[in-house]
């Protein structure tokens, strides 16, 4: 459960020894001194065989990059207002994740979270880092996996759509077009996150990317961490002259396949090699196509050059392409496949990648 600010300073005062060499000396909640007010704590600290230094505390929680951006803007803007130089800005968190600690770094803000992680920085005094301690507090909120299942669909179209959509309706109807299905309600609560996350902005009536290789990365970590848990089955089965008679099991299936992997790869101009791959949605019908080729596809487990893989998933299905005639997964999902594809798929990934942002390989 995520703390309020009142049990996060509490949670400080009970813990005040975690952070040594740091130690907080005092925290005073109600300070009325001029320059201190709008501020959640004055918090005293010293140094072990070191100096002693102030600071003015703000509880952030949760530390998502938007919320943390707009308290140091307000922290430094306060600050600056007061005159008040020898007063280090502090955000106290009860868990500051990388990328929001990155921007703490970029702003100068020294913070430090009820997980036992810290960077402080006062002047050319003082200077204590320690990360890497696990978040203590994991998010309860209803959308936990945005880069994950379903929810994924969403940061999918809007890297699809670079220009963006003028209302949340417009990205459902995008997801609907491209073959998925998601509630307008669970795009509402994604793009919520996504906002906080400071991957998306609404500006001048657009819902667009702001940080598309950052959204792209998380994608890829939702889908690393998606398929370690996923349950999917392969099967491997023998195919005589390649070219035909998948062109006959492909017409037998219909929506129910889609071919991925370095097959896909290899349909788009990227790959080369005789391993074939897809998904299915059916293995049953899988099956029944494949008897009624007869010997032109069997079952071969050990030595099979066509795997087929099943899976409840929509998700390879979405913007599917067509490539010589078979159904091919969209660059985005060969992309995600890619880079957990080791040791050759990262090397496809890198070309697909500026193709997807839409830049140069240079830019």
């Amino acid at each position: 459960m995520r703390p309020s600010g009142r049990e996060i300073i509490e949670g400080l005062q009970a813990a005040r020894m975690q952070y040594a060499p740091l130690t907080i000396a005092s925290i005073d909640r109600n300070s009325g001194r001029e320059g201190d007010r709008g501020f959640d704590a004055v918090i005293e600290f010293r140094v072990e065989n070191g100096p002693s230094f102030r600071a003015l505390a703000e509880v952030v929680s949760p530390a998502t990059p938007k919320a943390v951006s707009q308290f140091c803007a307000r922290i430094k803007d306060s600050l600056s207002e007061s005159g008040n130089s020898t007063t280090v800005p502090l955000i106290v968190a009860p868990y500051v994740s990388p990328r929001p600690a990155d921007l703490l770094t970029e702003a100068g803000v020294s913070w430090l979270d009820l997980s036992g992680n810290m960077v402080i920085r006062v002047a050319d005094r003082v200077y204590i880092e320690r990360t890497g301690r696990p978040n203590r507090f994991p998010d309860t909120a209803p959308i936990k996996k945005i880069f994950q299942g379903t929810a994924s669909l969403v940061a999918r179209a809007l890297l699809l759509e670079p220009t963006g959509f003028a209302l949340v309706s417009q990205i459902v109807e995008s997801i609907e077009r491209r073959g998925g299905a998601i509630a307008l309600s669970t795009v509402s609560k994604v793009l919520r996150s996504l906002e906080e996350e400071l991957f998306v902005a609404k500006s001048r009536g657009a819902i667009s990317v702001s940080a598309p290789r950052q959204l792209l990365d998380r994608l890829a970590e939702g889908y690393a961490a998606s398929r370690s848990g996923a349950r999917m089955t392969t099967h491997h089965f023998a195919v005589e002259e390649p070219e035909t008679t998948l062109a006959r099991l492909c017409s037998e299936l219909g929506s129910t396949y889609i071919f991925c992997g370095f097959y896909a790869a290899q349909l788009k101009g990227l790959a080369a090699g005789g391993r074939i791959a897809m998904y299915v949605s059916d293995m049953n019908r899988f099956r029944e196509a494949a008897e009624s080729l007869g010997s032109a596809v069997c079952p071969d487990e050990e030595f099979g050059n066509l795997s087929v893989i099943e899976t409840r998933s929509r998700l390879p299905w979405f913007n599917a392409e067509t490539r010589d005639g078979g159904r091919v997964v969209d660059d985005l999902q060969l992309y995600l496949e890619m880079t957990i594809d080791t040791p050759r798929g990262p090397k496809i990934a890198d070309v697909l990648r500026p193709r997807i942002l839409r830049e140069d390989r240079d830019g």
